[in-house]
């Protein structure tokens, strides 16, 4: 197979560093223009006709991902198949590879639109594959993995919010969790309102768990329907032997002390008594609390009750580090793999909100790739939110540099514009000359219709609403809090950075 990549002259040298190993298979061609994305088919065309004896040896050509125009044109004259590579000249790799895969590319879409969506429609097949194989032990509402993969994710939810708070968590994350955990607090008896709040739960998302430390109220829930209870501990065994087989249960020791060695024998105590349904959770310490020590009680655990799932509290862990929490949660879940624990469990919670979702892309990734007997990489799914895998090699405009300066903005007599996020959607009012308000989630849109609403905006003052325009739209997109003229994001590298606190516990 020989492949030629054409190519501007700006963009030759990333690819000759790109395709440097792949010996004499591929060959780069520059065409006498500097931005290879601005090159039109039509131009590429014209210029491979005068060539084209000696391009008979070529399988492929591949163009830029980013041309104007159908390859199409360009295999019909010159008889050689041609395709759009990707959009980034240093993912070039993954066009050849996907050549020597048998992939069909496209004459029309960068490459990056099939290699993506091949990827993607992979894992899909690879995680229905895994949800056909897998060995179930008992169902709660879902069917319970005694090992992953697959995963089963369960959301608390905060035993100090309102019923209608719940419901809105709920709506938010059911597309991503198997089950919530209603819980109520310590010295909680009010069992109309137990019976209130796990109806009202159930009548939103089929698997419901209750976490209470009184029996009584784990009773009226398992009544009401909930088919979890945390937890079967050494200090309500007897009071929900009732129980028993009305109920999965969570064995979960109530002392800090030989968290492993009880879980175990709360185990083999609950079977003798009729229990069936058992999931052992030995509990997660907090991040330099015993963190590390409690991990080895899973491993312990997976090796002693072999038989038994296992769960884990994610949330010990994402609310206890100041550390964004889509890394924790990515880690959390090849732990999790590696531990056989087939069960999360996670609350969302000012910075750890949307963890449901992350924890369900994680264990989706790490699935995937646990099934390729692979690291979590290049599988189609990805939690890569802040950062970037490679790092774009950039040709910056030469000639001499205006270096910007730190100028006094001049007051635009037209008014002023104040811009909020009002549940992720973008707010701009403005007030002066004429009044107008536009909202959006997409901040180029909502700053052209502003323009179009109030004329007379100064071109300076339109510059500075399109920044803060900006920043909105991208603390929307992250569902973080947005303060207009307010930076958005710490600078990583900048020690002197007064962190400041970006979102309240609500």
């Amino acid at each position: 197979m020989r492949v030629l990549l054409i190519t501007g002259k700006l963009a030759k040298p990333i690819l000759e560093e790109a395709v440097k190993n792949m010996g004499d298979e591929v060959s780069i061609l520059a065409l006498d223009y500097p931005v290879a994305s601005l090159m039109s088919i039509r131009y590429i065309l014209e210029r491979l006709k005068v060539r084209k004896e000696s391009l008979s040896g070529y399988d492929y050509l591949i163009l830029p991902g980013l041309v104007y125009g159908d390859a199409k044109i360009i295999e019909k004259e010159l008889g050689i198949k041609t395709f759009k590579g990707t959009e980034n000249a240093w993912d070039v790799v993954r066009v050849i590879e996907a050549l020597r895969n048998g992939v069909e590319l496209s004459t029309i879409y960068p490459a990056d639109v099939i290699l993506n969506t091949s990827m993607i429609e992979d894992a899909k097949k690879i995680l229905e594959r895994v949800e056909a194989d897998a060995n179930y032990v008992f169902d709660v509402g879902f069917k319970v993995p005694l090992r992953p993969p697959p995963f089963r994710l369960l959301l608390e939810l905060d035993p100090s919010h309102p019923l209608d708070r719940w419901i809105h968590e709920i709506e938010r994350a059911k597309l991503y969790v198997d089950g919530v955990v209603v819980g109520f607090p310590v010295g909680f008896s009010d069992l109309d309102e137990v019976r209130r709040r796990v109806k009202s739960v159930r009548d939103l998302i089929p698997v419901v768990g209750i976490d209470s430390d009184s029996p009584y109220v784990l009773r009226e829930g398992v009544r009401e329907g909930a088919t979890l209870v945390f937890n079967l501990n050494e200090e309500n065994i007897e009071k929900l032997e009732e129980l028993r087989k009305d109920s999965a249960f969570v064995v979960a020791p109530f002392s800090t002390e030989n968290r492993a060695e009880l879980t175990v024998s709360l185990v083999r105590r609950a079977r003798l008594k009729g229990f069936e349904r058992l999931i052992a959770d030995p509990v997660l310490s907090p991040p330099l609390m015993g963190f590390t020590e409690s991990i080895m009680d899973y491993a312990k655990l997976r090796t002693v009750l072999p038989d038994t799932p296992l769960m884990m509290g994610t949330l010990n862990v994402t609310e206890l580090i100041d550390a964004d929490s889509h890394g924790v949660n990515s880690l959390l879940a090849v732990m999790g793999m590696e531990l056989g624990v087939s069960i999360l469990l996670t609350m969302e919670k000012g910075k750890t909100r949307w963890s449901a979702w992350e924890l369900r892309e994680a264990t989706k990734m790490v699935s995937v790739a646990y099934s390729q007997g692979k690291v979590p990489k290049d599988v189609g799914i990805d939690l890569l939110i802040l950062k970037d895998k490679r790092r774009l090699k950039v040709t910056p405009p030469q000639g001499k540099r205006v270096v910007a300066r730190k100028l006094e903005p001049e007051m635009d007599k037209t008014g002023f514009a104040h811009i909020v996020l009002d549940d992720r959607r973008i707010v701009v009012s403005f007030t002066g000359k004429k009044e107008a308000s536009v909202e959006g989630e997409d901040g180029l849109l909502v700053g052209r219709t502003l323009l179009r609403e109030v004329e007379g905006i100064s071109p300076e003052h339109a510059l500075y609403i399109g920044y803060e325009l900006a920043k909105a739209e991208i603390a929307g997109h992250l569902d973080k809090n947005y303060v207009q003229d307010k930076p958005l994001v710490r600078r990583i590298g900048l020690e002197s950075y007064s962190a400041q606190s970006n979102s309240t516990e609500q």
